[in-house]
């Protein structure tokens, strides 16, 4: 049985290293807007900050888990939106975390706002040694820790109801080689593509339906397409599914505990690969708003 889980976590380990750096795909990706798109920074007219928790399969040792830090504000008296992002990521023995400045640019355009965003900062990772008997050593001695650059790119425009966005959240992918040293590369073949859009429908005073859809593209992959429908209630109560095709069903929830404070949690049943074995995956997310002394945050959701 060791041995069993131990191939499992090197198996995850090497998806990990084969695929091209991007951006995890959240469930409740409402709550992560900065970290799909470098032009989101600022467009909640307000200093927010976001925390988020996935823990991916859960059962199995290894199984990924991701934790994302987000805090940005539109700069008082100019156009621009400025962001910090942290990012952290453990799948196997693969363990990763991104630090990233986000600026934007936004115009007034009719009755909303186009930002356009740039992101750059650091991404440091290293791999775990694991002991498989009789001395042999997975990712030993032959593997390194690294600190590499990486850039994002972004579009985005948004109105009280409406948003739609597109970007490439990471422009550089990371590689090892046989001696186990990790380097940054440029591949624009190999870029994750992320299209969001998302309008909130009023269907009386206190009740509204909000249809969203996040597409994520590469070139060498499939599509995967996230769409769904959430009901809200008094801008407090948001409850809603999404099919995540051929991947997932994913329930949703979040709740305005005060003006200043949103809670939301997912969940993932899976649909196809290791969630025939093991199908939860759970996330849990939350923003905090400043500044609701002066005005209220702009109430289109990512």
């Amino acid at each position: 049985m060791r041995k069993l889980k131990l191939i499992i976590i090197c198996l995850l380990t090497w998806l990990g290293t084969q695929a091209q750096e991007k951006v995890l795909l959240y469930s409740h990706y409402s709550f992560n807007g900065l970290a799909v798109n470098p032009a989101y920074a600022g467009s909640r007219d307000l200093l927010s900050v976001n925390l988020s928790h996935r823990t991916q399969w859960m059962g199995f040792e290894g199984a990924p888990s991701y934790n994302i830090f987000a805090v940005h504000t539109p700069l008082k008296k100019t156009s621009m939106g400025l962001g910090l992002l942290v990012m952290n990521e453990s799948i196997g023995l693969r363990k990763y975390t991104g630090f990233y400045m986000n600026y934007a640019h936004r115009l007034n355009v009719g009755s909303g706002k186009l930002a356009l965003g740039l992101k750059a900062g650091l991404g440091s990772g290293k791999y775990e040694s694991i002991d498989l008997g009789n001395d042999d050593i997975v990712f030993g001695e032959n593997s390194s820790s690294y600190l590499l650059p990486n850039f994002g790119v972004g579009i985005y425009y948004y109105t009280r109801n409406f948003y739609t966005g597109l970007s490439v959240p990471l422009l550089l992918g990371y590689r090892t080689d046989e001696t186990g040293k990790v380097t940054a590369y440029h591949d624009f073949s190999k870029y994750a593509w992320y299209l969001t859009a998302g309008v909130t429908l009023r269907m009386a005073d206190k009740w509204a339906l909000q249809p969203s859809a996040l597409v994520e593209y590469e070139k060498s992959g499939d599509f995967v397409i996230d769409g769904g429908l959430a009901v809200k209630y008094k801008d407090v109560l948001r409850v809603g599914a999404t099919y995540r095709n051929k991947q997932a069903l994913v329930m949703l929830m979040d709740y305005k505990v005060t003006y200043q404070l949103r809670v939301g949690i997912a969940y993932d049943y899976g649909l196809k690969g290791l969630n025939e074995y093991n199908r939860n995956s759970f996330e849990i997310a939350l923003e905090y708003n400043f500044g609701y002394q002066i005005r209220a945050a702009n109430p289109t959701l990512f």
